[in-house]
């Protein structure tokens, strides 16, 4: 059997439990993904089958799109929140000056052809070993900077101006983007310029190109 399967991934499963699900369902010897999401991650994830999986370095390397809410105030170990909590931060003074307009002056900093530091919980490998791996056993880890290019980043919902002091906001995003990107490290260093810290509360990927989400079947 060879073929593509382009799925709408729920949130919870690894891509690698994806991949062992349609195996056993398929009765596939082999299924690999073309660019894998995080477990909290939902969205556009391309199956590889058979002898499909030789295209995996062809697809790996095509934009991606994400759309993903972040919150203000408090910092995690993960840059998501399925990560420790780490500092937290009161918001109240970058909510009442206007943090929309303050967020808005900042993306552009965050687009064009940049370096980003990935988060030091993630699949990256040093000496043969994932940078998770070395993170959850204390060791320190220091990911290097890298390449990548961000085409378009905007704001889809804006932050609740104006609340109580003490409300932490959230915001909701969209982004373009090169393979290779972490939206969890766009969100984390946001948060460090918007002096408040921020977090990743939801991702989804909306397209892996050539594929959209109106390409994919839903699990």
């Amino acid at each position: 059997m060879n073929g593509i399967l382009v799925i709408d991934k729920p949130s919870g499963p690894t891509s690698h439990d994806i991949c062992q699900h349609f195996k056993r369902q398929l009765g596939a010897k082999k299924v690999g993904h073309a660019g894998t999401l995080d477990p909290l991650a939902t969205g556009v994830l391309i199956l590889l089958i058979d002898g499909a999986t030789k295209l995996q370095s062809i697809f790996l390397g095509k934009d991606k799109e994400y759309q993903f809410t972040m919150r203000l105030g408090v910092e995690t170990d993960t840059y998501d929140s399925e990560g420790k909590v780490v500092r937290e931060n009161p918001v109240q003074d970058v909510i009442l000056s206007g943090a929309k307009n303050l967020l808005e002056s900042l993306l552009p900093q965050f687009t064009g052809e940049i370096l980003q530091t990935p988060p030091p919980f993630s699949a990256i490998k040093k000496n043969g070993t994932p940078l998770y791996k070395l993170a959850r056993r204390g060791e320190k880890v220091e990911p290097a900077p890298r390449k990548i290019t961000v085409y378009s980043l905007e704001i889809i919902s804006p932050l609740p101006l104006g609340e109580r002091v003490g409300v932490r906001g959230e915001v909701t995003l969209k982004a373009r983007c090169s393979s290779g990107t972490y939206i969890r490290s766009i969100a984390h260093d946001l948060g460090q310029l918007l002096g408040c810290g921020a977090h990743i509360t939801q991702l989804r990927r909306l397209r892996s190109e050539p594929f959209g989400l109106e390409d994919a079947i839903v699990i």
